[in-house]
């Protein structure tokens, strides 16, 4: 028995002098290895500590690059709200709402903004006074100090959820220069104006002050809806179309006062894909690429309508240029989750989304792609520098 464990402890130590001496040599040719070529050293070590750790955690925060224009058409449910990132660094939320006691979905918005790293709002522009796109508004303006506020024209009995909105807005304050805290700036999206910084511009449109409509709570929604302005979001030779909820009341008073005339990229469609928005005249005037239309899967109003559909799918081009001729994608929130827009300072175009990574074609929009014999593309869309 004595014997026996003598073998074992002799073994044994044989195999730790093994062990040892292994240790040594790869440390010895570690070592050489690193002194010859310490960068495919450290690559390598990076690459094995990462084996062993595993996936990191994507992080916190994920800024828009320096010099880059972002528009995030958030998927809010049936709604509106969208967020903007300029190349210089402001921002803005333009409408922030949902239906009518639906599911809240404001983390969805400020999950956004964390992701961007927003403590505060440059501008926030409210198109018009629904619910469905105002309902988070005081939220909003509780959590974020906002500089810069752009407001319809409206009564401020409009509902209780407006009435909320406009106490919320004579009491939000931001933080100045020196410290202090200041009223927040007021302005009635009225006429023709622009909201700019640097190297990019916000060209707004809606009624002149004489046509203004006398809007009300009992004002018809054809009313309510048509003072949203259309905007032209300029930058690196692209342009991005803004509706809220425009209708083809005010698209026709815009196009008759020949506003709308732009050779624009990508088209916010009006009013969640309504039937009376987003008018074949209307296209014509944009002439636009790429569309986004933004409502809920199960909204109850039919939206995006079919007689919409149509319109964005068979479109073309009323006067052929360098572009695609008619739309090269149709973005849906409903299907695709949040829907970003991203044109850097040399003017490359890159949409991408956040559920989906092809685009997923409609039986409507497949047939007419077959017919013009269109192959399905990537859903991460790169373009040249225009």
């Amino acid at each position: 028995m004595a014997r026996r464990r003598s073998v074992k402890k002799h073994t044994a130590i044989k195999i730790a002098i093994a062990v040892v001496a292994i240790l040594l040599i790869v440390a010895i040719a570690l070592g050489v290895f690193y002194a010859v070529a310490p960068d495919k050293f450290n690559h390598y070590k990076d690459l094995v500590l990462g084996l062993i750790k595993g996936p990191e955690d994507p992080p916190a925060v994920q800024p828009t690059l320096e010099g880059t224009l972002e528009m995030t058409v958030i998927d809010i449910g049936q709604g509106d709200c969208i967020f903007l990132q300029f190349p210089d660094g402001q921002t803005m939320i333009m409408d922030a709402g949902s239906k009518f006691k639906s599911e809240n979905t404001y983390d969805e918005l400020t999950a956004h903004l964390e992701l961007r790293g927003v403590t505060n709002l440059d501008y926030i522009f409210i198109t018009h006074s629904d619910y469905d796109h105002i309902r988070y508004m005081p939220d909003i303006l509780a959590d974020y100090e906002a500089e810069n506020i752009y407001i319809p024209r409206v009564a401020d009995d409009m509902s209780a959820r407006w009435g909320d909105t406009i106490e919320a807005i004579e009491a939000e304050t931001y933080t100045s220069e020196n410290g202090a805290q200041v009223p927040a700036k007021v302005n009635y999206t009225v006429g023709d104006f622009t909201i700019e910084g640097e190297n990019w511009v916000m060209e707004c449109h809606s009624y002149l002050d004489e046509d203004y409509p006398n809007v009300k709570e009992s004002s018809s929604a054809e009313i309510k809806n048509s003072v949203s302005p259309v905007c032209f979001l300029k930058y690196a030779d692209r342009t991005i179309v803004l509706t809220g909820d425009s209708n083809e009341r005010n698209e026709e008073y815009l196009f008759e006062r020949g506003v709308l005339d732009v050779d624009a990229d990508v088209l916010k469609v009006g009013h969640h894909g309504s039937r009376t928005s987003t008018m074949d005249y209307f296209l014509d005037e944009v002439d636009c690429e790429y569309a986004i239309v933004s409502y809920g899967a199960e909204n109850g109003y039919g939206h995006p309508t079919p007689e919409l559909m149509d319109r964005l799918e068979n479109y073309r081009d009323k006067q052929p240029d360098d572009d695609y001729n008619g739309f090269k994608y149709i973005y849906e929130t409903a299907k695709d989750g949040n829907v970003g827009v991203f044109i850097d300072g040399d003017g490359t175009l890159r949409i991408d989304c956040e559920n989906t990574d092809d685009k997923d074609f409609s039986l409507a929009w497949g047939a007419a792609a077959a017919s013009l014999d269109r192959a399905p593309v990537r859903r991460y869309e790169v373009e040249l520098a225009a």
